[in-house]
C-alpha cells in the first residue's frame, strides 16, 4: 500500500475533520503530497497538528464552485469527505440545510475533479442512504449493496448522499478521464471525532459522558438502548477505502461497497463499553421520550472482504477504549 501512494499527489476534502484527518496523517505517512481542504466549522487545527510541516493546508468553502475549481489544480488523487454531518439530533432539526449544503458540495467536487481532469476519486457515502423500511427492527437482516432501491432513506443526510452517489456513478461509467470508487461507510468511529453532546455520534459521546461522571450529571442514553448498530474503527475503514482507489488501476468504476464490520451491537452494550473504559461504576439512565428512528442498522460486508482481500480488525471493545482515551486527552487538555 505504502509503494501505491508514495509521491501521488492527493486532495483530502474535509481534510481537518474526523476521517480526513486520519487519512491525511496515514497518506503522508505513506509518502504521498497530501493538500488537506476544510472551512473548519467542525475540522479543528489541532487534529492536523501533527502532520502540519508535511502537507498542504487550504482554508476554503467547497459549496463555493471557484474554491473546489483551485483546490483540484495539479492533483492525482481526490478523496471526498466534506460534508455537513452530526449525530441525529443535527439531522433532524436542520434537514433542508444537511441536503442543500451537501448536494452543493458534492457537485461542485466532482465538477472540479472531472474539469481537471484527475485520474481517481473516491466518494465518501453512507449506510444512511438505505431504505427506513429495512432497519425497522433490531434484528433487521445484514443489507445489502443493491437494496438501495426503491430508495426512501430516513434522513435528507441519506438522501444527499444517494443523489451523489448516481451522479458520479453514472458519469464514470460513461468512460470520463476520472476513475470513481464509492464507498458506504457503517458506524466509523475513533480519534479526532466530534464530542459535542449537540452534534456527537453514540461512540464518542458515550465515552464523554463516561468520563464527565458523575460531575456533569448523569449517564443518559436516548430510547430503549435495545436498537442496534455496526461500528467500525478508523483504522480499518482507512485500509478499506485505500485499497478501492488502488482498484482503480483495474477498473474505471469501483462499488458502491459496504466497508465495515457485520458485528451488531445494542445501543446499550455501546454504552457499556465505553463505560468499561472509563474503569467506573455508572448507572445507564434512559430517556424513552426520545424517538427512535432506526431500530436497527447493519449491512452486509462480504462483497467488500472478497473483492478487496480485506477484513476490519479491530473489535469494538479496543476501539471503543482508544477512543475514550483520546477523548480523555482532549478533555484535560
Amino acid at each position: 500500500m505504502n509503494a501505491y501512494w508514495r509521491d501521488k499527489k492527493v486532495l483530502v476534502t474535509g481534510g481537518a475533520g474526523f476521517i480526513g484527518s486520519n487519512i491525511s496523517e496515514r497518506l503522508v505517512s505513506c509518502g504521498a503530497r497530501v493538500r488537506i481542504v476544510d472551512n473548519f466549522e467542525r475540522g479543528r487545527e489541532e487534529y492536523i497538528e501533527a502532520i502540519r510541516s508535511s502537507a498542504e493546508i487550504v482554508r476554503a468553502d467547497l459549496r463555493d464552485p471557484s474554491a473546489c475549481s483551485a483546490a483540484c489544480r495539479d492533483i492525482d488523487v481526490v478523496l471526498h469527505f466534506a460534508s455537513k454531518v452530526g449525530g441525529i439530533g443535527y439531522y433532524l432539526s436542520r434537514p433542508g440545510e444537511v441536503i442543500r449544503d451537501n448536494c452543493f458540495i458534492d457537485m461542485n467536487i466532482w465538477k472540479a475533479a472531472l474539469d481537471a481532469r484527475i485520474g481517481r476519486f473516491l466518494y465518501a457515502s453512507s449506510a444512511h442512504i438505505y431504505p427506513i423500511e429495512l432497519q425497522m427492527t433490531p434484528d433487521s437482516p445484514l443489507i445489502r449493496e443493491e437494496q438501495d432501491v426503491p430508495a426512501h432513506p430516513e434522513l435528507s443526510y441519506g438522501w444527499a448522499k444517494l443523489f451523489a452517489e448516481k451522479v458520479i456513478s453514472y458519469q464514470a461509467e460513461e468512460g470520463m478521464h476520472t476513475r470513481a470508487a464509492i464507498v458506504r461507510l457503517i458506524g466509523v468511529y475513533g480519534k479526532n471525532q466530534d464530542i459535542e453532546l449537540a452534534t456527537g455520534s453514540a461512540i464518542p459521546v458515550f465515552c464523554r459522558r463516561a468520563f464527565e461522571y458523575p460531575h456533569k450529571g448523569p449517564f443518559v442514553i436516548w430510547g430503549t438502548g435495545k436498537e442496534t448498530r455496526s461500528y467500525t474503527f478508523i483504522d480499518d475503514a482507512i485500509d478499506g477505502m485505500l485499497l478501492c482507489v488502488e482498484k482503480l488501476d483495474e477498473l474505471k468504476f469501483v462499488g458502491p461497497l459496504n466497508i465495515g464490520t457485520e458485528d451488531r451491537y445494542t445501543i446499550e452494550e455501546i454504552a457499556g463499553a465505553a463505560i468499561a473504559a472509563s474503569g467506573k461504576s455508572i448507572a445507564i439512565e434512559k430517556d424513552t421520550t426520545k424517538k427512535t428512528l432506526i431500530w436497527g442498522q447493519a449491512v452486509d460486508c462480504k462483497k467488500a472482504w472478497s473483492f478487496l482481500d480485506w477484513r476490519p480488525r479491530v473489535g469494538l471493545r479496543d476501539g471503543v477504549a482508544r477512543c475514550y482515551e483520546d477523548i480523555s486527552r482532549r478533555l484535560l487538555s
